[in-house]
């Protein structure tokens, strides 16, 4: 089931929900001052994309406060072996600023790296410069942002989630065995745990 049409009603349940954060404060407030935002040193998420037909799963770890590095997929190959295009991520996202809301935290964040498609079962490595042996599989470079909702439940412990958008461009997906547009843009909305 394509997410296309779910894109706009989630939006504006954000919006909506965005009006009970009209108190939010920079974190450099005195108000915000108070309490830090939670330190999140990983996570993992479920959620769904446009880009792809099965749930996505997101693990992200962060090794400084400000940067994150975060893989995306569907698990192709373990969890299903559906032979239909799907996109993997491997992106690195800042975090821009931390807002503090009545519920937790929200921090805009602007990401880069890159992302695979495949067409087929997916190979070893990445393809940067054609479409492997069996011509089912490419990759190319990434941009995106997002924003990251972090809500404290217990003792360094949140709920994570992230509405986030993304391009991605590759150069040899007219060459692929299913031929597919180089231009990938793709919207994903995901939920999880973290710590």
């Amino acid at each position: 089931m394509s997410m296309i049409p779910i894109l706009p009603r989630l939006l504006m349940s954000v919006i909506v929900l965005g009006t009970g954060f009209s108190g939010a404060q920079p974190a450099g407030s005195a108000e915000a001052a108070r309490e830090t935002a939670p330190r999140n040193y990983g996570n993992f998420r479920v959620g769904a994309s446009t880009l792809a037909r099965h749930p996505t799963l997101c693990l992200e770890l962060s090794f400084l406060e400000m940067l994150s590095v975060e893989g995306c997929g569907t698990g192709s190959g373990f969890l299903h072996h559906d032979p239909g295009p799907e996109i993997a991520h491997f992106r690195a996202h800042l975090r821009l600023t931390s807002w503090k809301t009545t519920i937790g935290w929200l921090q805009p964040r602007l990401s880069a790296g890159f992302a695979e498609m495949q067409v087929g079962e997916d190979g070893v490595g990445f393809h940067f410069n054609g479409t492997g042996l069996t011509g089912v599989e490419t990759a190319g470079p990434e941009v995106g942002t997002s924003l990251r909702a972090l809500l404290p439940v217990y003792d360094g412990f949140e709920f994570v989630g992230e509405l986030g958008l993304n391009i991605a461009y590759f150069r040899h997906a007219p060459q692929l065995l299913r031929p597919q547009p180089e231009w990938q843009p793709g919207a994903s909305l995901s939920l999880g745990i973290g710590f």
